[in-house]
């Protein structure tokens, strides 16, 4: 889930808004020949898929998708929602250019002994989705197969020219990294074999980038030490997220056989070279400001957090009723009668409905100096504080609560649409560490509070029935 909610998403989310405006509202491709809407459906998904395999091939998709639909069209928005499609998957590519850094000394990394062949898996995916592409594009020359099979010929050819694009782009980085001069960073690491994790510390010591790649195997290895500990090295390459690096240790390169994964900034230790092990009352100290009146009760007061319901009903209704019409526009594409695309609509919307229901409306936080109880997607969950809780959020409208034998995920989008409606991130985080504080000063505690799991209400399944009853009117 969390893959399919990258950045990369905008370039299928606007693929479904341009489907539904294409097929729904502006009635579909003008050219009369039954081939038009099957390839119109194609190269609408093509850049919708490619767009999570390479980037610029999806650009490229996207173009050439504006272009099929431009001579498709029968008016002029119809080839405009073709052209704003492919905009933003162009604009999606401006994404991996590198972004402007401090000037750093430059020079060519030591030659390896020879290049590993990366990117296989892609390599491999690539050809045989072409193979499977070229075979289906057989069948209907041949008449073994309907139209309809243009779309998922499209679809696969599309995916198969990205991962093939994947394949060359990485050797491409990794013979241009032995090629030509790289910036060069100061750094600790710690060797494992076919990975490497490295620490970056930043100009002040006080806080440095940590992130890691993998490398080809080696065989030189130090011996093994229980304690943590890092050794000096010399990193080649910029350290972001997708781009290429290779750290030479003591004499040792490592090649690297993929890109730099995710990086993030953590406190550091210069004097131990790792990161600092920040005490608990440094870390989980609570801001008075960030404290509501509500909050500042008695310790074993439960409180509540859940997600305000306006913005929760406003979410589910959107999930449920575009899965309906989502679900109504491709049985009215694939030509079904209008009591399959009742059932469509109506078994889509209440899977839609039911997403909303354990995403939004259903979960919930409770607390006190006991502990939390948790209801989340899946159920309920109570853990006691213990010497090692910690409550955190990510700037992105999540709290990461560690208790007892969890890590639970809470959900703290903005307040919407007052913001009495519910707490903000730094509200929630400031109440549990209050409830936590209170937990170690306190003999004996009582359980974690309990949670109940509601059922559903009745207005829950009369939004089903109206949206389902909507998607059958608008495209009945």
């Amino acid at each position: 889930m969390g893959r399919l909610l990258r950045v990369e998403g905008l370039v299928p989310v606007t693929g479904v808004v341009a489907f539904l405006l294409l097929f729904g509202i502006l009635g579909g491709p003008g050219d009369p020949a039954p081939e038009a809407r099957w390839i119109g459906l194609g190269v609408l998904i093509a850049p919708a898929l490619m767009a999570y395999a390479h980037r610029g091939a999806a650009a490229w998709a996207g173009v050439l998708a504006a272009v099929v639909w431009t001579s498709l069209a029968g008016s002029v928005v119809t080839a405009l929602v073709g052209w704003v499609y492919a905009l933003v998957a162009i604009a999606l590519t401006r994404r991996d250019r590198s972004p402007l850094t401090a000037p750093v000394p430059r020079r060519q990394p030591p030659a390896p002994a020879g290049l590993p062949h990366v990117a296989v898996p892609a390599e491999a995916a690539g050809f045989t989705l072409l193979t499977l592409a070229t075979a289906g594009f057989v069948a209907v020359l041949a008449h073994w197969a309907g139209v309809e099979a243009l779309t998922a010929v499209i679809g696969a050819f599309g995916l198969g020219c990205a991962f093939i694009a994947r394949a060359v782009e990485q050797r491409s980085h990794l013979r241009r990294l032995f090629g030509t001069p790289q910036p060069m960073h100061t750094v600790r690491v710690v060797e494992q074999p076919g990975y490497v994790h490295v620490l970056l510390p930043e100009p002040g010591g006080l806080l440095a980038r940590e992130f890691a790649f993998d490398v080809a195997e080696d065989a030189a290895w130090p011996a093994d030490d229980e304690d943590p500990a890092t050794l000096p090295a010399t990193l080649y390459g910029e350290p972001r997220p997708g781009a290429w690096c290779t750290v030479e240790v003591q004499g040792r390169l490592h090649v690297p056989v993929g890109p730099v994964g995710e990086v993030i900034e953590v406190a550091y230790d210069v004097v131990q070279g790792l990161p600092r092990e920040l005490e608990d009352d440094e870390e989980q100290l609570v801001d008075p400001e960030a404290l509501l009146p509500a909050d500042r009760v008695d310790a074993f007061e439960c409180r509540e957090h859940r997600i305000a319901p306006a913005r929760a009903w406003a979410a589910t209704v959107a999930i449920g009723l575009g899965a309906a019409l989502a679900a109504g526009e491709l049985a009215q594409l694939a030509g079904l009668p209008a009591a399959a695309l009742a059932v469509a609509a109506a078994v889509a919307g209440g899977v839609g409905y039911e997403f909303g229901w354990r995403a939004q409306l259903r979960p919930r936080l409770r607390w006190h100096a006991g502990g939390v109880a948790a209801l989340g997607f899946r159920g309920p969950d109570r853990q006691p504080w213990a010497n090692d809780s910690a409550v955190v959020h990510d700037d992105a409208g999540t709290v990461l609560l560690t208790a007892g034998e969890s890590v639970l995920t809470v959900p703290v989008p903005p307040p919407w649409p007052k913001p009495a409606s519910q707490r903000s991130a730094d509200q929630l985080v400031a109440a549990l560490r209050v409830a936590r504080n209170q937990s170690f000063a306190i003999s004996p505690l009582p359980p974690p509070p309990d949670v109940e799991v509601p059922s559903r209400p009745i207005k829950l399944y009369g939004a089903w029935l109206l949206s389902v009853v909507l998607t059958v009117l608008i495209l009945g």
